[in-house]
């Protein structure tokens, strides 16, 4: 199922007449049964949904990078800790997503040879998921002449960012028409269909709800859409119509947990030993505390010892939370050297590598391992399980949706009305999503009521919004994406953080090839990006801290 499927092979068993008449035509004989052009789609679409699955959900946890950068973890040991807590951030590849577009190309020239609209209209929606990746993660991208090495174009240009944007936005469009127009011939094997098991209409959804995500993209750019044939207010109306209207909509896939390849990253299956370098970021941990938010029991585990004010003596507790699951937490005197007495402890941002491993230790002398100190949380053991119900490749959620129309009506001229109330949806669709309604003892509209959710009672009532939408966005990237956008949540860069008072806003691009074409085509697109204060003098401006078309000619994030 994984790049080998590029060169899938179906075999077939020939029964030829010993004797062949002298007018047969050979040409019928001859046609190659291996020929990849005429494989199903049904054999690849599974490959496109998992791998681009595994992507998205790589990008937010395992890849550290994007989680460190909305401080939903940090790094507990000091490998990886510069990368993760101090964003010294490297060239990342983006040869995996090509690898996905070059198979999911497959999927829309089948759809197209057996005239099935279902698996053209399937291709269109991936393909403006991956590539709407890739020029989020980095700017200008290779993308109209991409995928076209058979025909001799091997170095493609980079295209302007807006460009890119169109192209989605149309392709995401078409898509909407052919769902709404299939056949009963336009079919798709439910088991391919990881996703959706073959419902068309939930694909339409998702068609809608992406266009819905790259409209809010491009809001600060309307004018220039609007000259290159985009018109985003008009966009929005038509698409938010189509858009998800409930969790049962959501765009995720599960693991299946019964091999490497198909567990999750952080599971026995892929790794031997228990991941616990990850640690809850504290400010994520000190909000949802703040909140008795519900949801930092699923996401986050107490600490295994407690510094408390109220014991003389160390003495162990049973701690039970909402959910009935109970962790036996020792609780130890307090004293002048001990730091932080909540029973939920997140890992500061940004820290030295040296204070990282006796951070909360207080005046406790013993020397534990380094990833295991007993003072911080660890993440959820869900997050050390080969597959858990709580923790799926999202590729997007009704929650998101919800949130997206509270900041279109926020912002007017999407033709949406009433804030208020898409953002209660949100908050509740991000819920439920993990659970928290499982749990009786919780009350939605006393946690509603609460000064600092209460959307009536926002003074900054777009703060409000992006605030619970990075809550629901945990181990999420679309967090990053809105917090470039908006500067909202506030997030601070930690005192070592690589280069300066701010957190990065984009990729590097992978390392150029050194064939002439290819370097002419990198340094046109490096050229376009936007120079800031943070990138030393000297440095390229293919750097994490400079900003593309997107966010030039603001002033946010920074």
């Amino acid at each position: 199922m994984m790049k080998a499927i590029n060169s899938i092979y179906v075999t077939v068993i020939m029964t030829l007449a010993v004797f062949l008449s002298s007018c047969e035509d050979l040409s019928d004989i001859n046609k190659n049964p291996n020929n990849p052009e005429e494989v199903s789609a049904n054999y690849v679409l599974t490959y496109v949904l998992t791998n681009t699955g595994k992507v998205i959900f790589n990008l937010g946890r395992d890849g550290s990078r994007i989680g460190g950068a909305m401080q939903y973890m940090q790094q507990g040991t000091n490998t990886g800790a510069p990368e993760v807590n101090q964003y010294d951030w490297s060239r990342e590849s983006w040869e995996s997503y090509y690898v996905i577009l070059r198979n999911n190309a497959l999927v829309y020239e089948s759809g197209v040879r057996d005239d099935n609209r279902f698996f053209q209209a399937i291709a269109l929606v991936m393909r403006s998921a991956i590539y709407g990746l890739l020029t989020d993660l980095y700017g200008d991208i290779p993308y109209s002449e991409s995928l076209k090495a058979g025909t001799g174009a091997f170095f493609p240009k980079y295209d302007d960012q807006a460009e890119v944007y169109k192209g989605i936005l149309t392709d995401l469009k078409e898509a909407d028409n052919l769902l709404g127009s299939l056949a009963p011939k336009d079919a798709v094997n439910a088991s391919s269909d990881v996703m959706y098991k073959g419902d068309a209409s939930k694909w339409k959804k998702l068609a809608n709800s992406l266009r819905l995500r790259y409209c809010m993209r491009l809001s600060e750019k309307k004018q220039d859409m609007n000259a290159a044939g985009i018109n985003i207010e008009a966009e929005f109306k038509e698409a938010s119509a189509g858009a998800f209207v409930s969790n049962a909509d959501d765009a995720f896939i599960n693991w299946i947990g019964t091999a490497r390849d198909n567990s999750a990253p952080g599971g026995p299956l892929n790794s031997a030993n228990p991941n616990f370098a990850l640690k809850p970021g504290k400010p994520f941990v000190d909000k949802l505390y703040s909140l008795n938010d519900p949801r930092l029991y699923r996401f986050v585990q107490p600490v295994q010892r407690k510094w408390d004010t109220k014991v003389t003596k160390e003495t162990t507790v049973t701690v039970t939370n909402i959910f009935g699951e109970s962790y036996p937490v020792v609780y130890v005197p307090a004293s002048p050297a001990s730091a932080d007495t909540s029973l939920y402890v997140g890992l500061p941002i940004g820290l030295p590598i040296t204070a990282l491993v006796v951070y909360n230790k207080g005046n406790d002398g013993t020397v534990y391992h380094a990833e295991r100190s007993p003072y911080i949380s660890f993440l959820h053991d869900r997050y050390r399980k080969n597959t858990d119900a709580y923790a799926p490749m999202n590729l997007m959620t009704y929650a998101e949706v919800e949130f997206i129309l509270a900041e279109a009506a926020l912002n007017g001229g999407f033709g949406i009305a009433d804030p208020a109330e898409h953002y209660k949806k949100g908050i509740r669709a991000a819920m439920t999503k993990v659970g928290v309604f499982e749990a009786a003892s919780f009350n939605f509209d006393n946690y509603y009521a609460q000064t600092t959710v209460d959307y009536a009672k926002a003074t900054n009532k777009l703060e409000r919004i992006m605030e619970q939408k990075w809550l629901s966005s945990w181990f999420g990237i679309q967090s990053w994406f809105d917090w470039r956008r908006t500067g909202y949540p506030a997030l601070k860069a930690g005192v070592v953080a690589q280069y300066g008072d701010a957190i990065p806003v984009r990729f590097m691009y992978p390392s150029p090839n050194l064939d002439p074409s290819y370097v002419v085509n990198y340094n046109a697109a490096v050229e376009k990006l936007g120079t800031t204060p943070f990138i030393p003098s000297g440095q390229s401006k293919d750097h994490p801290y400079a900003k593309m078309w997107l966010l030039n000619g603001g002033s946010k994030p920074w």
